[in-house]
């Protein structure tokens, strides 16, 4: 074995790090704690755009950035703010939000720790060595876990996963309603061999470790669902929803219709779903994690950096599966012009009797008043330029060869409509899609990394930032009621029934009497300090206020909640080395590990120094005491020394 001397000699002018590895292997022990070291390096602000009327600059601000390391690939990130949404017709900001940029780290990363006694994944992550030599790729990239087996167990006599399987391992953006990069490993069986029977493929398939419960059951509507709204602000008040930061885990509706205010529009939607399966997740605890969002999150700063956790955000959404269906889903628009609409003498009721009784628009032929007087105005609101009536079709799953087919209807051939409607629901079950799916906050899934703690806790916090972006009080209010929202980087007004333009200023309210407003909320205010523990914020009704004999808004003007520094008190003494402070260890020495060709001599025998214990250590002895445990590099004794001890 190398000697104390000698090594000491060899590693004069290494690294801290390169020091710290030879020591271990010196020691035969990985018991040392690390933390990662962050290197800031901020950047000129980005130049906001000039702002014009209801034009949509962004706001400059100084780069948080972080320097992200993985096998040599380092970056640095910042974003900017949105000052003003484009409203009214304004333009949306051009360039990007965010920017990127390489650079060189000034400070060497501490070593990570060990698997102890799992096996380590050529990613660097851990599973547990049972999977090891069993047939089935665990290790999600590689398949390490099966490289250089000299005998193989074979856990299962099946490998065939379920149609479009890993799917529910994916991401899910609620903001934009689109599924994101999978955040679960849905390739791995964990050695189990657990198998689900399908009688449509008349097939076994092997389920997952990440799937509690999966079943094959065919699901179809056999009538369509027929729904008319007099406005997009009637279809919006119908679907709209709260966000709020604590999710209740159900289905969120999206904006998925379009708004167009040159006309005072009405709305017919039809639906239909099919499904294929049924699945549900098993709780985050149990879930591996798939190895690109694992790395990630080992990436993640252990300092809140906003532009770090939105670009986790960007990249794996706001929540994650967990339960929902495989299918498709139908969801067809059509508008139709209200001043067509009356002149046709065609109201709502009529509309409704159309489709009533079990009929099916556009699929079953039969004459009937309504229906040949709704065929008419659909017809010449989009100006009479065929015998077909394009809709706007909104469909989930199936094969896309069949999906532009339904985007025109022919209402003098319900035969050919229906032909093409069956082919892509058969086409569902070979090419599912996530439908009617449950959801989980995506921070429940930080674990497995070094501070996942503080991790987890800054990634709810930016989640939540995220998710106040998108805010409609960022918008000025419409007029005559109208409701606003945000699509993408612009704010829309949704007008009320007779009204419309960019801001629903043209036009007459019928059914309300003018010069009513109901109020709205502003924005929240930023959180106030710390006062007695609890910290508050602030809204009022004004965005726009009550008049003319509105309503009030609903809810409450304040809020507060314990202050941040009760959790970061919390994580900072549960991992006191994710945050940038000097640790004082505690006076006592535990027992150290157990040493390669060493051991322990006892107080009885004279050999324990007053400030720790002499290791026998080849040719020569090492001091061990409690900082040595703590990352600091043992210093070598003479003879003479450990006698005087």
């Amino acid at each position: 074995m190398t000697s104390w001397q000698e090594f000491a000699r060899d590693k004069r002018n290494s690294t801290l790090a390169e020091i710290r590895a030879s020591v271990m292997v010196l020691l035969g022990s990985t018991n040392f704690k690390n933390t990662r070291l962050e290197a800031p390096v901020r950047l000129n602000n980005m130049v906001g755009l000039t702002p014009k009327p209801r034009r949509r600059p962004l706001a400059s601000t100084g780069l948080k950035n972080s320097a992200k390391s993985f096998k040599y690939l380092i970056s640095k990130i910042r974003t900017r703010r949105i000052l003003v949404y484009g409203q009214y017709g304004g333009s949306p900001c051009s360039g990007e939000p965010t920017e990127t940029r390489s650079c060189a780290p000034t400070r060497g990363c501490p070593l990570e720790e060990g698997c102890g006694n799992r096996f380590r994944c050529s990613s660097g992550k851990c599973i547990s060595k049972s999977l090891i030599c069993n047939g089935d790729q665990d290790c999600e990239e590689d398949g390490s876990d099966e490289q250089q087996c000299d005998d193989v167990t074979k856990v299962c006599d099946n490998d065939k996963v379920p149609p479009k399987a890993h799917l529910t391992g994916a991401g899910y953006d609620i903001l934009k309603g689109l599924t994101r990069s999978n955040v679960i490993n849905t390739q791995s069986f964990g050695g189990q061999c657990r198998k689900v029977f399908s009688g449509d493929h008349r097939d076994f398939f092997r389920l997952t470790q990440s799937l509690l419960k999966y079943t094959f059951q065919v699901k179809i509507d056999n009538d369509f669902s027929y729904e008319f709204y007099n406005s997009s602000w009637s279809y919006k008040k119908h679907t709209e929803y709260h966000m709020t930061s604590n999710y209740d885990g159900s289905q969120h509706d999206v904006k998925d219709f379009e708004i167009s205010n040159k006309k005072s529009r009405q709305m017919m939607v039809i639906r239909n779903d099919v499904e294929v399966a049924q699945f549900i997740n098993s709780p985050p605890e149990f879930l591996t994690l798939s190895e690109a969002f694992w790395k990630d999150l080992t990436l993640l700063p252990t300092s809140y950096d906003y532009p770090a956790y939105l670009k986790l955000i960007e990249r794996y959404g706001t929540h994650f599966m967990k339960e929902g269906s495989l299918g498709g889903q139908y969801r067809m628009f059509f508008y139709m012009d209200t001043e067509v609409m009356k002149q046709k003498g065609m109201t709502m009721s009529d509309a409704l009797k159309c489709t009533s009784s079990g009929f099916d628009l556009f699929f079953i032929k039969y004459s009937k008043q309504e229906c040949n007087k709704l065929y008419d105005a659909m017809r010449q609101s989009q100006g009479y330029d065929s015998q077909t009536i394009k809709g706007d079709a909104k469909i989930t799953g199936g094969d896309a060869g069949f999906v532009s087919g339904l985007n025109n209807i022919n209402p003098s051939d319900p035969a050919g409509n229906k032909e093409t409607y069956s082919k892509w629901a058969g086409s569902v079950k070979n090419n599912p899609s996530v439908i009617k799916q449950k959801l989980t906050p995506l921070y429940e899934l930080v674990k497995e990394v070094s501070c996942a703690s503080v991790k987890k806790y800054y990634l709810k916090k930016a989640i939540e930032e995220y998710l106040s972006e998108s805010d409609p009080c960022h918008c000025r209010p419409c007029q005559n009621m109208g409701l606003p929202e945000i699509a993408g980087t612009l704010c829309a007004c949704n007008c009320k029934p007779d009204t419309f333009g960019p801001a629903c200023e043209q036009g007459t309210l019928l059914k309300d009497q003018p010069g009513v407003i109901d109020g709205s909320w502003s924005c929240w205010s930023s959180w106030s300090s710390c006062s007695r523990g609890r910290r508050s914020r602030r809204r009022s009704c004004n965005n726009p206020a009550p008049a003319g004999g509105g309503k009030f808004c609903i809810g409450e003007s304040a809020d507060s909640q314990p202050c941040d520094d009760d959790e970061i008190e919390y994580l900072r003494q549960l991992e006191p080395h994710c945050f940038d402070i000097s640790v004082v260890p505690t006076k006592l020495c535990h027992s150290p590990p157990a040493l390669i060709n060493g051991f322990v001599q006892t107080q009885k025998s004279g050999i324990t120094s007053r400030t720790g214990i002499v290791f026998p250590l080849g040719n020569s002895k090492i001091l061990v005491s409690a900082s040595t445990w703590l990352g600091h590099v043992p210093r070598p004794l003479s003879d003479k020394q450990s006698h005087q001890s």
